[in-house]
């Protein structure tokens, strides 16, 4: 018993020193009404369910703490209402409870404070959203569900985050639009007549749509945001939701985010900004943040906002209906930031829009293939190798972009911290570095960290700035790697290479006679389509994804499985040039199978 006690207070120790470096999270042994899950938060799966199931099974009078696990993250906490009560739950669980089907157990420590998560939200719904609760009857729904919900087996197909059904047109998810010369057998079901008719008696006389997606997401599963591709649809969009609730998030360009609550039942109408000018979207998670509408007091007047608060409620399997009428040609809508009729160019877009297309073509993809990804990425590139062979014991390492984190040393000499944006690579990662000891995964968003300056002896950053769509942001990325870095520190950067020549990339099989390109346009910036295996022809354009999905048990390479990832592909002396605008000097530049890379030390401007 003594041991394990041991083992125990030195796990809390490794967690504390990694909290302390990469969060500024003070953990104390002083006993105090906060404890920090070191181990268990949103990222692994941790529901407030299991700390319920503890607290119950601790047979005492004890309130329920506060949860607070935020997005991304491998930790949690718990904020009970007396020390009384935080000490014996700590005293009870702490290196004893087991939170997974290995075993693990669940330790803890005693933090001096806890975030407050709770957000309030003062922006309105978005213009032209119209949210009918009630819409349909409980035997109405049940015959809806009969109709629309089905088992796996059946001819559906499956994306990585839910399960889908086409009627009337498949819907493209690659390119958010439908092939109207190929139209489908299938129709929309006459049950959904009634839909219609109802309609208009709240309204709304949008006729009747030819076009039907059906999503099965069972719980835990969302959808990035995105909105409906402008041209190939009219101005309304419908969305029946069945079964379950849900927290929709939607975002407009301008940073402002509104949550809202899409009750089961209820029939959501988006016209006008909210079909055209917003981002909608659904966390990938089992249970969502309860949204109360508070009134607040400023300057003596009053006003009712939204609060997301720290409390959960459990999600259920929700079937989404969501009606769209097609159309030709041209978008005439008047908003411009995400139509994808407005053309501009890709050189020195402005920073809005630049945000907006990596959000629709880097984040949201990588989002949906992290799975699929990770299985193609196992060992890390030679010279990656070479340079984290020569790390000094004791250094911190930071890996900026980790991916899955296979660049991360099995060695416990070193503090290695892995940053990564995508919630699904993160998960992915936490798998791959969960035996190494000292080590550790973190969300960051490299152009948006709050990591303390000069904290890492070490940086890599492995095929990431090549992601950022102009070239300010693209300065922005290295400006953050050089201010994490301290005097004297070392970074390896690496991006894709415009010229493919001397790399494995190039598909000789390929034929070298020049095939019509194709283009789209995001959010205004008019992109060229490369075709994979082929060498570039262009600095900015969408590299093709083909996604590993099942459709009929088999695997599939139907347009909806094609995703697209914005790359900024590089000409030689370019990656090098950016680094010269900040205190690095390049100490080394070479080309290593289709990448430029550079080895850069930071110079120590106070001697």
């Amino acid at each position: 018993m003594d041991e394990d006690k041991k083992k125990t207070e030195r796990k809390i120790k490794r967690f504390a020193a990694r909290f302390k470096s990469s969060r500024q999270i003070n953990c104390t042994e002083n006993p105090g009404p906060h404890i920090i899950l070191c181990n268990a938060g949103q990222a692994t799966g941790l529901e407030k369910s299991a700390i319920t199931s503890l607290i119950a099974n601790l047979k005492s009078d004890i309130e329920l703490p506060k949860f607070i696990a935020e997005k991304g993250e491998t930790h949690s906490f718990l904020a009970f209402n007396s020390i009384e009560s935080a000490v014996l739950f700590h005293n009870t669980y702490n290196g004893k409870a087991k939170i997974d089907t290995n075993g693990t157990p669940l330790y803890m420590s005693y933090v001096e404070n806890v975030p407050d998560t709770e957000i309030i939200c003062s922006h309105e719904n978005p213009k032209g959203l119209i949210l009918l609760n009630d819409f349909i009857t409980i035997e109405e729904e049940k015959t809806f569900l009969k109709i629309f919900d089905w088992d796996e087996n059946i001819d559906s197909s499956t994306l990585k985050n839910r399960q889908v059904k086409h009627y009337g047109y498949e819907f493209r998810y690659g390119t958010n639009d439908v092939d109207l010369s190929s139209p489908l057998i299938e129709k929309i079901p006459e049950e959904c007549d009634v839909l219609w008719r109802r309609l208009r008696k709240h309204g709304i006389d949008v006729g009747i749509p030819n076009q039907l997606t059906v999503n099965k997401y069972a719980p835990g599963h969302g959808i990035p945001s995105h909105v409906d591709k402008h041209s190939p649809f009219c101005d309304t969009i419908l969305s029946l939701s069945l079964g379950s609730s849900v927290v929709m998030d939607w975002k407009h360009p301008t940073g402002k985010y509104v949550p809202v609550l899409v009750d089961r039942r209820s029939m959501l109408v988006m016209q006008d900004e909210a079909r055209y000018d917003w981002q909608h979207g659904i966390q990938s998670r089992t249970w969502d943040p309860v949204i109360e509408n508070r009134t607040v007091t400023s300057d003596d007047t009053q006003k009712v906002v939204k609060v997301i608060t720290n409390d959960t409620r459990a999600r259920q399997t929700r079937i989404s209906l969501t009606f769209r009428w097609t159309r030709s040609g041209p978008c005439e809508c008047k908003y411009k930031t995400l139509c994808d009729s407005v053309e501009k160019g890709s050189e020195n877009i402005e920073d809005e829009v630049a945000s907006n297309l990596e959000e629709l073509h880097v984040h949201q993809v990588y989002e949906q293939i992290a799975g699929h990804f990770s299985t193609t990425r196992h060992k890390p590139w030679p010279k990656v190798v070479e340079f984290m062979a020569r790390v000094p014991p004791g250094a911190i390492v930071l890996d900026l972009g980790a991916g899955n984190g296979k660049n991360i040393l099995k060695r416990d000499d070193i503090l290695q911290i892995a940053g990564e944006r995508s919630c699904g690579l993160l998960s992915e990662c936490k798998t791959h570095i969960q035996s190494i000891a000292g080590a550790d995964c973190v969300r960051l968003d490299l152009l948006n960290t709050n990591l303390a300056d000069a904290c890492a002896d070490v940086i890599i950053c492995i095929a990431v700035i090549h992601h950022f769509s102009s070239k300010a942001r693209r300065l922005q990325a290295i400006s953050t790697i050089c201010r994490l870095l301290r005097p004297e520190g070392r970074a390896l950067i690496t991006v894709w290479a415009k010229d493919q020549t001397k790399s494995n990339y190039l598909c000789k099989n390929k034929s070298h006679e020049p095939t019509e390109e194709q283009r789209m346009t995001v959010g205004g910036v008019n992109l060229p389509v490369h075709e994979n295996r082929t060498q570039f022809k262009h600095n900015d354009l969408l590299v093709p994804w083909k996604l590993r999905q099942i459709k009929e048990n088999k695997l599939s390479n139907q347009p909806e499985n094609t995703l697209l990832r914005y790359y900024h592909v590089f000409e030689e002396g370019e990656l090098d040039n950016l680094c010269k605008e900040f205190p690095l000097e390049v100490e080394k530049s070479f080309y290593e199978e289709g990448n430029w890379c550079v080895v850069c030390k930071k110079i120590n401007v106070s001697t």
